[in-house]
């Protein structure tokens, strides 16, 4: 995959992770306007749909890049989709307002109630801008994501300067309507987008066996690789409340700055490796996927280093001191994106339809998180909770990338390909000058 051929796809792309990160500078101002015990709930809340939509795109949506980059297809498996999608969706938020009850003594968080209320909602809106996203991803049209997500963060930006400029963000009322206003907006803009590719039939030779067979284990696989990643804070509020949740989530906001910029890599990665294992060019994947990792971890041990030498006290001023702590869960989680380059070969495995292998590897990043947290939560270490997903993430990347290594057979020592591109670049400029 040469990049010149697909640099506007990466522009795009890369514009897109840049919304991300615009709209992180303004949920530190949400952040600073609301106080911690009630943005922690709203941290719950937004967690549970979140995690809930990454279960329904494993089992449901990812198919629709699997098997619908055939155009005889694509019918049957938008359809087959749908309606696993609904179902898998409807019935996670369903369930879990009818036992919202005993669920509140499971948390030991008594605003969960609350946030079991509203998720059906918040689902329901979010169920479309899931499902036509991934027809845009199948197509690779990172101009259309990039419009989309304008309008998701535009319109939860615009409101949440409007309410602040009338005084009028202090509840989790206020909050909630800046997401499902921006939610229903994206849902909106998505299907108009794909309105055209919004087919749906019975016609081709996909069955419901052979989707749920590749869907159910990567399904599982992303709910158990996903959990320390959305769903720590629960554990966090059962042993420190959601007072600490508030505050650990901005940090957790800020590591999603690496995670936007691995996301961006996998939107590429994930559909040219599916191509080239697909038609067998093996040594065009390994060069893909040595080039990924090699080339992703130079900058992140640079962002590490600078942030753990106190570059992240920066964020102080932006959030008040009421969040100063947030700092010290950053630092902590910060290590995870170590780990990062190397997680990015659990989609190379995906590609491979090895979904089996990356739900025992996750599972066992989840034991290990799980075990982190509950020593964690003894030792009664709240700035430690981070190293939940520290560890998970160094656990499942270093699992997945030898696997890919014992498939495809690619020395340990092309994983530096980037190191040693960036020193015959240097060479060549020392060379001229």
């Amino acid at each position: 995959m040469k990049l010149t051929a697909h640099l506007g796809k990466i522009s795009w792309s890369l514009a897109d992770k840049v919304l991300y990160v615009a709209y992180g500078l303004v949920q530190f101002v949400q952040i600073a306007a609301l106080p911690a015990e009630v943005y922690g709930v709203f941290t719950l809340l937004v967690a549970l749909n979140t995690w809930i939509m990454i279960v329904s795109d494993g089992s449901a949506l990812a198919g629709i890049i699997q098997y619908g980059v055939d155009p005889a297809e694509r019918k049957r498996v938008n359809l087959m989709a749908l309606i696993i999608h609904t179902i898998v969706v409807g019935t996670a938020a369903l369930g879990i307002y009818v036992m919202r009850e005993p669920l509140v003594h499971v948390f030991r968080v008594e605003q969960f109630g609350e946030v079991a209320t509203l998720l059906p909602w918040y689902c329901l809106l979010s169920l479309p801008r899931m499902f036509c996203l991934k027809i845009i991803y199948r197509e690779m049209r990172m101009k259309d994501l990039f419009v989309a997500d304008s309008i998701w963060f535009g319109v939860r930006t615009g409101l949440t300067f409007w309410l602040i400029a009338n005084d009028r963000l202090h509840s989790l009322s206020d909050i909630v309507l800046i997401d499902f206003a921006g939610m229903a907006a994206s849902s909106l803009a998505t299907i108009a987008l794909t309105r055209k590719d919004l087919t749906f039939g019975w016609s081709g030779t996909i069955s419901f066996g052979k989707y749920l067979r590749y869907g159910v284990p990567l399904a599982m696989a992303t709910a158990l690789n996903s959990a320390p990643r959305q769903l720590d804070v629960y554990v966090i509020a059962a042993f420190f409340g959601v007072g600490v949740v508030g505050v650990y989530n901005p940090a957790k906001n800020l590591y999603r700055f690496f995670e936007q910029g691995f996301d961006a890599v996998t939107t590429l990665l994930y559909p040219a490796a599916v191509r080239m294992y697909s038609q067998n060019r093996m040594e065009d994947l390994q060069v893909l996927i040595t080039k990924a990792i090699s080339v992703t971890l130079i900058p992140t041990i640079i962002a590490v280093v600078a942030l753990e030498l106190g570059l992240s006290k920066l964020i102080i001023p932006i959030l008040g001191q009421k969040y100063a702590a947030a700092v010290d869960h950053f630092n902590v989680l910060a290590i995870a994106a170590l780990g990062m380059p190397f997680i990015l070969m659990s989609s190379v495995i995906a590609a491979m339809g090895r979904s089996t292998i990356i739900v025992r590897y996750s599972a066992i990043g989840l034991l290990v998180a799980g075990g982190v947290l509950f020593v964690v939560g003894q030792l009664g270490q709240p700035l430690l909770v981070g190293l939940g997903l520290v560890s998970n993430t160094l656990v499942v990347g270093i699992l997945c990338t030898m696997h890919v290594r014992k498939e495809l057979h690619f020395p340990l020592r092309s994983l530096g390909r980037a190191f040693g591109d960036l020193r015959n670049v240097i060479s060549r400029t020392g060379v001229k000058q």
